[in-house]
């Protein structure tokens, strides 16, 4: 059943995107028709995402206008600093103009697999006449921040593929992409953000895709509350679904952040993942403390990063442990180079 119905969602999305297209052509040439009421003509401020202050409107703003601008602005400020200070891949999911490009280079040291090195390029790269739009990537197929985040996702083995993405879809709360790369993939990413209330955040991201013949989907969940200023609160929750093997894999993360000065911070991480078929069980636990520093130059970063976990590990079938819950330590060392115009997305120092 599950197969039926990625198989035929990724069937159905071409139509889907043809009729959008030609929505958006028929919308541009009819200029007759009158815009909608109350729209909100958004100008993006480079220096500072989170500024509303140049944003025009079709109607006479009044207090509660105001007061909620205000509010979204203070729910953005943390959120979006702490992802830029981390070097979140949502950075270049989102999609950043002109160009930007991350040079990680990781140091592992783990108790069972001794001694790991392993260094990695990611870039966005817009590409013009497309009115911001299509942007050549050189990036992983997985998330690097949930990655990073996952118990043994720091000594896993990882490649990047050249690829195109396009942005079909976009308003202030939601973004719809597709991109495609060489491997051969294609996804399609929906994300949804909505203030649930003052300043807590619900994102949901939805993928979609076919790779290697294979079809698959991820579904993410992230919860993101500001505290004061100096500290977010992030809870993520994953399941993915793929013909490779049955039941639901899935994770669940709490992270608190703690911004000590706009040159370091820190990350308190915890974190399980498991699988529901053909065992039903937690495969691992993770406890890990992560200290970001920026040093010496804007575009330089270093993490040191101790951690905890519990693993169990199974055979290949996944329905055998091979070897039962044990504890082992890891120590995690980053080094990483920004090129490009990526300074132009930090956001201010708000405190």
């Amino acid at each position: 059943m599950l197969k039926k119905f990625i198989r035929a969602t990724l069937t159905g999305i071409p139509y889907v995107l043809l009729i959008i297209t030609f929505s958006v052509q028929a919308e541009g040439e009819d200029k007759v028709e009158k815009e909608p009421e109350y729209t909100i003509h958004r100008k993006l401020n480079t220096e500072d995402p989170c500024d509303r202050g140049q944003d025009t409107y079709d109607y006479e703003t009044s207090w509660y206008d105001k007061t909620q601008v205000y509010i979204n602005s203070r729910f953005c400020e943390p959120a979006l600093w702490f992802d830029n200070f981390f070097a979140s891949d949502r950075i270049l999911s989102e999609g950043v103009a002109g160009t930007y490009v991350r040079w990680r280079n990781d140091f592992v040291f783990d108790e069972e697999e001794s001694f790991k090195f392993k260094t990695a390029v990611s870039f966005s790269v817009e590409l013009p006449g497309f009115q911001d739009r299509l942007r050549l990537t050189f990036e992983n197929d997985e998330d690097e921040s949930i990655r990073d985040i996952t118990p043994g996702g720091n000594a896993a083995a990882t490649t990047n593929t050249l690829g195109l993405q396009l942005d079909l879809k976009q308003n202030t709360r939601s973004k719809f992409n597709v991109s495609v790369s060489l491997k051969p993939r294609i996804r399609f990413r929906y994300r949804y953000t909505y203030p649930i209330y003052e300043q807590l955040i619900l994102r949901l991201t939805q993928e979609v895709q076919r790779e290697e013949a294979v079809h698959s989907a991820r579904t993410l969940i992230d919860i993101e509350q500001p505290i004061r200023q100096a500290f977010l609160f992030r809870s993520s929750s994953e399941g993915k679904l793929s013909e490779e093997y049955d039941g639901v894999d899935w994770l669940q993360a709490f992270i608190l952040f703690q911004r000590i000065n706009k040159k370091s911070s820190l990350s308190y991480e915890s974190s399980m993942n498991g699988i529901t078929e053909p065992l039903t069980r937690a495969l691992n636990y993770r406890l890990g403390v992560r200290y970001r520093r920026n040093f010496h130059r804007k575009w330089l970063f270093y993490e040191i990063v101790p951690e905890m976990t519990w693993p169990v590990t199974l055979d290949k079938q996944r329905d055998e442990v091979i070897v039962g819950r044990r504890s082992k330590w890891q120590l995690f060392f980053r080094l990483e180079v920004h090129f490009g115009n990526a300074y132009k997305h930090r956001y201010k120092d708000y405190i």
